[in-house]
């Protein structure tokens, strides 16, 4: 955490709050999701998410369905904090903030290249034969998982977990990866709500599992202000897709709410540290 903050117990306290309530919404967001994606079950959910599990705009538009997008988006924004991690890396108070940018750099773009696959899926059919043949049980290659496993959970997963080493991430991300094989797989619907909760079960807590001195920073309370983002997104894609969310873009609005949450909070803990620098100048002239 940046160490210009000032320290203040009311951030622990404001970040307890919020860290323990979005693990708690979290874990009923997924039970939502099961309960009414059974079969014989209505209401609550969206048809047209419930369906594939996301809410995709543009299917037949090659290049500019969702998943198309969302790499697009992905990769912009992944620019975008990369600039200001060259700008801002070096700067005083800067370095912990700083620290976690790399890995949520590289768990943005492997998020975009897994949406972007999904998309070629569209161009090429493969998508509409896949989910013809959904009930059909298939399980997943083992050349398939450590990929996933290497390339999508482990970034995202030390992204969320910063303060966890890199080995107990590490496991922690095979047991996700393998974790739905041994319990016979997923259904399509479940996809993005698992990846999901596991993301924010992770991040919320290892927030809470901090020291009582880190919880005393301003960052403790602001990280799960701004992961609300991304969270409240993922509701209103699950909730509202046929009524406004699909032709607002659909998916790519969470893509774009996760890494742009993630800039809001470097931004904000840009400007915490610049101001305390200024004074300190100020003080010293």
């Amino acid at each position: 955490m940046c160490k210009s903050s000032t320290s203040n117990s009311h951030h622990a306290k404001a970040g307890n709050v919020l860290n323990a309530s979005l693990l708690l919404a979290s874990l009923l967001y997924i039970a939502v999701a099961i309960h009414f994606t059974q079969p014989g079950t209505s209401g609550v959910l969206d048809n047209d998410w419930k369906e594939d599990g996301f809410c995709i705009h543009n299917k037949e538009v090659p290049y500019w369905s969702s998943f198309d997008t969302c790499l697009y988006v992905d990769v912009f924004f992944s620019a975008v904090l990369g600039i200001l991690y060259w700008k801002w890396m070096e700067l005083p108070g800067m370095k912990a903030s700083s620290d976690t940018v790399p890995m949520v750099i590289m768990s943005t773009l492997g998020h975009g290249i897994a949406h972007g696959v999904e998309a070629v899926k569209f161009r090429d059919g493969r998508y509409e034969k896949e989910k013809a043949l959904e009930d059909v049980e298939e399980t997943p290659s083992f050349f398939f998982l450590v990929l996933f496993c290497a390339f999508f959970w482990f970034p995202l997963l030390k992204a969320s977990m910063h303060n966890i080493n890199s080995f107990k991430v590490a496991m922690i991300a095979v047991a996700v990866s393998w974790g739905p094989s041994f319990l016979g797989g997923l259904k399509k619907e479940i996809g993005f709500p698992y990846v999901q909760t596991v993301i924010n079960f992770a991040f919320h807590f290892s927030q809470l599992a901090l020291s009582s001195k880190e919880k005393q920073q301003r960052e403790y309370m602001m990280r799960p202000v701004v992961s609300l983002i991304p969270f409240l997104v993922s509701c209103n894609e699950a909730l509202f897709c046929s009524s406004y969310f699909k032709s607002a873009g659909g998916h790519v609005l969470y893509d774009a709410s996760i890494i742009i949450s993630h800039i809001v909070f470097y931004v904000d803990c840009y400007r915490v540290s610049s101001t305390k620098l200024l004074g300190t100048k100020q003080k010293i002239m």
